[in-house]
């Protein structure tokens, strides 16, 4: 079988809910509609390191992006983010496209907009010209149930667009369309 050579970089509780703070969780292992959407989109899934997970291990207590937002957390993200943005940075030198970003909307981290990893994550991928210029993201709800018709799942463009990439202007009309219908849930 021939590879997609198209990747979504996806926060590490996507793939493995075990890393969220205890009582946090969404799902009890994968964030299920969201990987299902990937595979359908014929996305390959790179898993971002969980940085909270690494640097207060797995029993830390429930954090703002104030409390995160300190030297020392900033330098962890960077130390365990370059072996990352080195390797997106050769998938795209080999041609591969990166799709986008899946962060995790309301997370100190990994909320697209204003998690501080997040923040840290695209400065970095910036320096190496890695372009990630779209994301994608859990909503921030109680079941936090991934729909990419719905505007709560969409984020939209972050950073400096460096050249559009294929399906992107299109995921965010059918979401701005989507949200434009009163019986869609949100």
């Amino acid at each position: 079988m021939k590879r997609g050579k198209t990747i979504i970089v996806a926060s590490h509780c996507v793939i493995n809910q075990n890393a969220v703070v205890g009582g946090e969780a969404r799902s009890p292992g994968v964030m299920k509609a969201a990987v299902d959407w990937t595979h359908e989109q014929g996305y390959g899934m790179f898993q971002l390191p969980c940085p909270e997970f690494t640097f207060l291990g797995p029993e830390r207590p429930p954090m703002t992006v104030e409390e995160y937002d300190t030297p020392e957390f900033r330098a962890h993200n960077r130390k365990i983010l370059q072996p990352v943005v080195e390797q997106l940075k050769t998938y795209q030198d080999y041609g591969y496209t990166i799709a986008g970003g899946l962060g995790i909307s309301g997370s100190p981290s990994c909320d697209p907009g204003k998690g501080v990893y997040m923040r840290d994550f695209l400065e970095l991928a910036a320096e190496w010209g890695v372009e990630i210029d779209f994301f994608w993201q859990i909503p921030n709800t109680a079941d936090g149930i991934f729909d990419p018709n719905s505007p709560s799942s969409v984020f939209g463009p972050v950073g400096v667009k460096t050249g559009a990439k294929q399906g992107r202007e299109e995921a965010s009309a059918v979401a701005n369309a989507a949200s434009s219908k009163e019986d869609h849930p949100s």
